[in-house]
Formats: structure tokens, sequence, C-alpha cells
């Protein structure tokens, strides 16, 4: 494990037992059935903490309620967002490419087990469903702000990109690395052409240029 990793996207167990608390505070919102709502939040745990993940793990989960608390005046359904939050990576296999129609799967049937209302569960759906390639056609606002603040990692301090990049090679290990490298330069190429990495006023005077010093140098490294 790197260093960079050990320190900046492990939970510890208290930052568990305090996801934990956040998650029973938000579907206590829509059911009194403790047990179903326990055995939903352990699924996520367990599939949060699969081996091979090493950024798309419960400190992204964390770290995403923690931005989104901060933009909660900007939010119209803050509950979809929480909930978005919560599923849109459940699924992370690298070697497939449905991760994301799966978790919104998974958000679908969970949701309808809280006794969550069909237009929250459609707009988690909505959300998930959009990060497939974080193109912002024909979105809600709400959902916008959900691709905004699941890049934020772009825009983040030197030190925090270059372990959130060392942790994406390690969940690709299996892909030889001209490969890899490959195609990570095409991903990062993409964004830094875009007009617009980010979608949202607010969130784009935030990460925008330092997303696009983070990007630019980690496409020196691999071209190196």
């Amino acid at each position: 494990m790197k260093k960079h990793e050990q320190k900046f996207f492990r939970l510890s167990d208290e930052g568990v037992s305090i996801l934990k608390e956040r998650w029973k505070t938000l579907s206590s919102r829509y059911t009194k059935d403790e047990s179903r709502s326990e055995t939903i939040f352990n699924l996520l745990v367990q599939m949060y903490t699969e081996k091979h993940r090493s950024y798309h793990n419960l400190s992204h989960i964390d770290w995403l309620l923690a931005l989104s608390d901060s933009m909660k005046d900007e939010i119209g359904d803050y509950d979809a967002i929480r909930f978005a939050v919560w599923f849109h990576d459940a699924v992370y296999n690298t070697r497939r490419n449905d991760n994301e129609e799966k978790s919104a799967e998974m958000s679908a049937a969970s949701l309808e087990e809280l006794a969550v209302p069909v237009v929250t569960a459609s707009a988690v759906r909505e959300m998930i469903l959009a990060t497939k390639h974080h193109h912002c056609e024909n979105l809600s606002e709400d959902a916008k702000l959900f691709l905004d603040l699941d890049l934020s990692i772009l825009g983040a301090s030197e030190e925090v990109y270059r372990a959130y990049s060392e942790a994406i090679r390690k969940e690709y290990s299996w892909v030889p690395r001209f490969l890899y490298r490959r195609s990570r330069k095409k991903i990062l190429d993409d964004f830094l052409r875009r007009e617009r990495i980010f979608l949202t006023e607010d969130m784009r005077a935030r990460f925008d240029l330092q997303a696009r010093r983070n990007i630019k140098r980690e496409i020196e490294s691999l071209s190196s």
C-alpha cells in the first residue's frame, strides 16, 4: 500500500461509526424498520470495503457527504443527493462496464424497501447513471451538482490528488502499464479539453483551476 493511499483513503472505525449514524438519520426519515435499514447499511459497508477498492471505498463516501453538507443551501433535494452518494459506487468492478447500471438497480430496490418516495428514488437513479460519462445533457440542477461533487477530487490539493491517482492505478492493477497509461491519458485529456470541468458556478470557482493543474501534471507523468 502506498503511503499516500494509506494516509488519505482509509476510514477509521470511528469514521465508520459516524457514517452509520448518518445513514440511520437519513433512512429513519422514511422507515421505522431499523432492522431493514441496518441490513442495507451493512451490505453497503461490505461492498465499499471490498479488497480491490483503493479509492472508491468508504472514505470516498465520507468525503462526498461532508462536501454535500457544505453545499446544502445549493441543493434542491438534499436526501436524493445523500442517497446518491451512498449508492453511486456500490457496485464497482473495474473489469466490467455496467457498474453504474447495477448500482442504480441496487439503489432502486433498496430505496423501495425504505419506503423512499418514487420522485426521490428516480432522482437518485438519474444521478447515479449520470456518473457513467459525466456529461450534463438534460440533467437536473441537483444531478449537475452531484457530478461536480463526484469530480471534486480532481481539484484536491496536489498531495491528495497524487494519492488519488495512485489509488486509481491500484484499482486497475490488472491492466498492463502501457494500456493503462493510454486509457488514463485519454480520460484526462477529455476533461482538460472541456470548457467546464465543473457544471455549477460554486464548484467551478472552488475546484476548476486546481483540477486543471492536477490533470496536466498527471498527464505529464503518464507521458514520461
